[in-house]
């Protein structure tokens, strides 16, 4: 099947399902509170340059995993490795919901980066266990699709989100949607991978 029916028949299965969702979730939350962040520090009376610290540290927690985190599939398997970034992600939610100080948006911002570099790397490797060959370009291009506008809608939303309602609503939310990142998770362990 081709076009947006092949995509609907990707989508039925729960591990691709999961690993669309797993992906999107952790990419727009990092998208959406690493934007916010400088605000909320900002409203906060934080000065410039803690933003920028914290924003360095945050990018180290994205890409300093990379080095373990394909390891830790093949050892641990991908469910589990999703679930370590979705408890990282809610433990930097929480420490972000403890307090305002430079060092809860630094330690907060960290492990944000990190869930989201062991969801990333979790969520397509399972991917890759939900179809075929032959189904592989629609398989990413799903993906993509999701990962991209999912970023994109949290970007534009993040000043509004943080201006609005401010900064612990936005962390509140986070939870809610690694809530339905566990979800998908548990019924995609469940299946079965196509033969």
């Amino acid at each position: 099947q081709r076009g947006w029916a092949g995509m609907r028949a990707l989508l039925a299965r729960p591990r691709v399902r999961a690993a669309v969702l797993i992906t999107a979730i952790g990419n727009g939350l990092m998208v959406l509170v690493m934007n916010a962040t400088p605000l909320a520090m900002s409203f906060c009376g934080l000065p410039l340059e803690a933003g920028a610290e914290v924003i360095r540290w945050h990018m180290v927690g994205m890409f300093l995993p990379a080095f373990v985190a394909g390891p830790l599939v093949d050892r641990l398997g991908c469910p589990r490795v999703a679930l370590l970034g979705i408890v990282l992600l809610a433990a930097s939610a929480a420490i972000a919901l403890s307090g305002e100080l430079r060092s809860y948006f630094l330690i907060s911002s960290l492990l944000l980066g990190m869930g989201w570099n062991l969801m990333l790397v979790a969520g397509t490797t399972l991917l890759g266990q939900g179809h075929g060959p032959e189904e592989s370009g629609q398989a990413q291009g799903l993906m993509e699709l999701g990962n991209g506008g999912v970023a994109a809608a949290a970007s534009f939303a993040s000043g509004a989100l943080i201006s609005g309602l401010g900064w612990s609503p936005v962390n509140l939310a986070m939870l809610g949607l690694l809530a339905v990142a566990l979800a998908a998770l548990a019924a995609g362990a469940r299946q079965p991978r196509p033969a």
